[in-house]
């Protein structure tokens, strides 16, 4: 995860937040920033993280089949990766891929379609990742009720984005003190 994957990113996930501005834009719906609350929304996404960043942690405890991968994962992904690198990609996949599933998907299809659509583009490439898969099924619901009770993005944005943040630079600092 360097610059250069950074940037990357950044084009993947900026056409992503594209084809959602587009896709709200063309049905005549925007795509809603706040519900109302902005203040109530960033603290209940920040609660939200907060929540799944803590169960996270207790389920990589918990599993060592988890362990395990995320050992396997490390070398690819953290450790390459600088702080900088972490929080961007964690601010770019928090804020288009809730853009894309709460905003255009959700809005278009439902809840349900919405969550399930989100699980299975985070399926990987064999049964060891289901757990990942699973994860990305509760946090999409979790994300979707976020939109659907603030009627707004912006929880949901803040809850899905400092959550990647707050696992993968925590996910970091565990390999440093493991070094």
């Amino acid at each position: 995860m360097g610059p250069r994957f950074v940037k990357q990113a950044a084009l993947f996930y900026g056409l992503m937040a594209v084809a959602a501005a587009l896709w709200s834009g063309l049905r005549g719906w925007g795509l809603p920033l706040s519900g109302g609350s902005p203040l109530r929304e960033v603290l209940l996404g920040m609660a939200a993280a907060a929540g799944t960043v803590l169960l996270g942690m207790l389920t990589y405890r918990a599993l060592p089949p988890l362990r395990k991968l995320a050992g396997e994962l490390a070398p690819h992904l953290i450790d390459p990766a600088d702080r900088r690198g972490l929080v961007l990609i964690s601010a770019f996949s928090g804020i288009s891929e809730e853009l894309l599933f709460r905003g255009a998907v959700q809005q278009e299809f439902g809840l349900v379609p919405a969550v399930l659509l989100f699980g299975a583009l985070h399926i990987g490439p064999d049964r060891r990742y289901l757990i990942w898969t699973v994860w990305a099924l509760a946090a999409g619901f979790l994300y979707g009720l976020l939109f659907a009770t603030t009627g707004g993005l912006l929880a949901p944005v803040v809850a899905h984005a400092l959550h990647n943040a707050a696992t993968l630079l925590a996910w970091k600092r565990l390999r440093e003190r493991e070094r």
